[in-house]
């Protein structure tokens, strides 16, 4: 992934979440003032009904948040107060502690204190008050200290979704966090692997050049050239396996500011012509059925003709017979498609989802009889994706493999 997408990425998911946030803490602070408005509504009916059944002309005032004052002109007793105020609370449903005070109308005194727990006995504070203290007592007051408790209980739903929402920022935090640290680690081992392969290229080269300067000097040593002709060719594989290596990584970094038009057709004629000396070898045979009218597209020549390779070079050292690969490619609307079939192994249903994943090779025991790295169909998938294609494979164990390509017009 790149960098630019990566931050597009990061940059689009902090915004949809800072907007989840936004939204959700505002539709939270909305749900908890209506809470707290039908409880302050069912308090104020429940404290007009108690004070209507002392005096018709009293009069209801909040205070405070969860504080409540009725101011009546009878005198008033304690108990009945108490008795009917938790009454009409229960029948609300407002099963909650409170705390009841009656206050002399003239200095606001305190003549009668109650303490009340919804599930537990009473507990009165100022019960043996005299017939004098209470001869003014016409205000009562309510206090409900576990209010904001009570209508956070009733926002339960609220409560585990906004939960959900920040453990869904912390996953998400976290995820970039991992996301970034290992592309800060695909990075360093992208330069690793690139450095460390462009440092064996120049020995190689030097071990190719002295190699055949030998091979020269010693054409007439039939024993010693033996070795030399060893020399040489190990020489070619290791190379071609750093070039494989290369290659891979310049798929990584294809801009299509680059790419030329090229002829499809005439670049699938030049694949297939520098395998025919393979195909003498092992009796085999590459067949054209180039079929598209239109075959002028636009790529990087470099990278396409080495990922027709790879596909070619694949149907070649997955067959245990002579080998038959047949190249064809015909119209569609946008594009061309390009079929590559061969009479290989085949492959098993289960692997084909991950046959193009990097370093992936299909499971065969402990013995390898085909040499490579598994960046083959990984580097063939990136160029094609690269060029706005698309690559599907085909196939059946002991039945060969169809790869389909498809590349859009120039």
């Amino acid at each position: 992934m790149h960098n630019r997408h990566l931050r597009k990425i990061v940059a689009l998911g902090t915004v949809v979440l800072i907007s989840l946030c936004a939204l959700q803490a505002y539709w939270f602070h909305k749900a908890f003032d209506v809470a707290e408005q039908q409880f302050d509504h069912s308090v104020q009916v429940a404290l007009r009904r108690v004070a209507d059944s002392v005096s018709t002309t009293a009069e209801v005032r909040k205070i405070a948040s969860n504080f409540f004052l009725v101011e009546t002109p009878e005198n008033l007793n304690g108990q009945d107060i108490d008795r009917l105020l938790k009454s009409e609370l229960l029948l609300r449903s407002l099963n909650l502690d409170y705390e009841l005070g009656i206050y002399n109308a003239d200095d606001d005194t305190l003549v009668y204190g109650n303490y009340v727990r919804a599930t537990q006995p009473r507990a009165v504070i100022g019960n043996g008050a005299s017939a004098a203290s209470m001869e003014h007592a016409q205000n009562f007051a309510v206090y409900f200290p576990a209010k904001a408790s009570l209508v956070l209980a009733s926002l339960d739903i609220w409560i585990v979704s906004t939960i959900a929402l920040i453990l869904m920022m912390g996953f998400f935090a976290y995820a970039i966090y991992s996301l970034l640290r290992e592309r800060r680690f695909a990075t360093l081992k992208s330069d690793f692997v690139n450095n460390m392969t462009h440092e064996f290229k120049t020995p190689v080269t030097n071990i190719g050049i002295a190699g055949e300067i030998l091979k020269n000097k010693l054409s007439e040593h039939q024993d010693l050239s033996v070795y030399v002709n060893i020399l040489l060719k190990e020489n070619n594989i290791l190379r071609n396996k750093i070039d494989q290596v290369l290659l891979g990584s310049s798929a990584d970094h294809v801009h299509p500011e680059s790419f030329v038009t090229l002829d499809l057709h005439r670049l699938l004629a030049e694949c297939a012509a520098s395998f025919e000396l393979r195909m003498q070898e092992r009796n085999g045979l590459i067949t054209l059925e180039l079929n598209a009218t239109n075959h002028a597209i636009s790529g990087d020549p470099e990278l396409l003709a080495q990922a027709i390779g790879n596909v070619v070079d694949n149907a070649d050292k997955y067959s245990n017979r002579s080998p038959r690969i047949t190249v064809r490619t015909r119209d569609t609307g946008n594009g061309v498609a390009i079929e590559i079939q061969d009479n290989g192994i085949g492959i098993h249903p289960d692997m084909r989802s991950r046959v193009f994943e990097k370093f992936y090779r299909i499971p065969s025991g402990d013995v390898h009889n085909v040499k490579g790295f598994g960046l083959g169909l990984s580097f063939v998938k990136d160029v094609i994706l690269s060029h706005k294609g698309k690559i599907n494979l085909h196939g059946e164990l002991s039945r060969g493999t169809t790869v389909q390509i498809f590349l859009p017009f120039a």
